[in-house]
């Protein structure tokens, strides 16, 4: 006689059937997918801290005096070179300043050359000549003052470079100090990462490596040209500083990426 197995209450629970690890439901081709999508490829030898592109030269450009802007050339992301101008003011006022102390010079410098005359003939006062001598050094100070005060009317260049940002109008009235506009030299751009400090006898000046950017999609060579002054005491990381091979026209300061660090 067979025994009778209890019949499980109608709702009840079925066994469920033995899981799989995650090993074995993993698909191969699956995990080579994912692998392929990475710009970067899947080298487990690389280090591939962040890296961002900054230039090594750049200046934000402010009034150097209070007047209205007459001539405001560039907009942004125009290209300049040294000496062409970036700002010129309303300069009347100052330029008949700078006219009148020029010819106060003259006339000051005219009435010392007739004291030194009278002292060659014997027809001289010492107060006199000396009067004289300061009106023409007072004058002088005038002038310089007055030409000093004309060259701030005109904002030059100090660098070949490009615009970067512009925070002004023409024909707007400006107060000293007021930012205009930010300007950069991207000609030599670089390239800046923050790694471990146990990377330091790997890297020195002159090691090379690779560095992958987001908006270009592309790799360039790069070099590793100075190290910074001290090691984070906390996060054990020092910054380190390079320099692309070769210029690459379609790269931009602030463009970031993962730089590519072989062992």
């Amino acid at each position: 006689m067979q025994p009778v197995v209890p019949a499980q209450p109608a709702g009840a629970a079925q066994p469920s059937a033995p899981l799989h690890s995650a090993v074995e439901l993993q698909s191969p081709v699956g995990a080579a997918a994912v692998a392929s999508a990475s710009p970067l490829g899947t080298q487990s030898a690389a280090h591939r801290p962040a890296i961002q592109i900054s230039t090594p030269v750049s200046a934000q450009i402010s009034a150097t005096m209070s007047g209205q802007l007459t001539e405001f050339p560039f907009r942004d992301g125009d290209r300049f070179r040294a000496g062409d101008v970036l700002a010129r003011f309303q300069c009347g006022q100052q330029k008949a300043t700078l006219a009148h102390a020029r010819a106060e010079y003259v006339k000051r410098k005219g009435l010392l050359e007739v004291q030194n005359r009278m002292k060659a003939l014997g027809q001289w006062s010492v107060s006199d000549l000396r009067s004289a001598s300061a009106d023409v050094d007072a004058a002088e100070a005038d002038l310089e003052m007055g030409t000093a005060v004309v060259a701030q009317c005109t904002i030059v260049a100090p660098f070949n470079g490009r615009v970067s940002n512009v925070l002004v109008h023409n024909y707007q009235y400006l107060s000293p100090g007021t930012p205009m506009l930010d300007i950069l030299d991207d000609s030599s751009l670089e390239l800046s990462m923050i790694v471990s400090s146990m990377e330091l006898q790997q890297l020195r000046p002159g090691t090379p490596y690779k560095v992958w950017i987001h908006e270009t999609d592309h790799t360039y060579d790069a070099v590793v040209t100075r190290l910074s002054g001290k090691v984070d005491p906390v996060s054990k990381t020092i910054k380190v500083y390079g320099q692309l091979v070769r210029p690459e026209p379609d790269l931009l300061p602030g463009m970031t990426g993962d730089a590519i660090l072989t062992n």
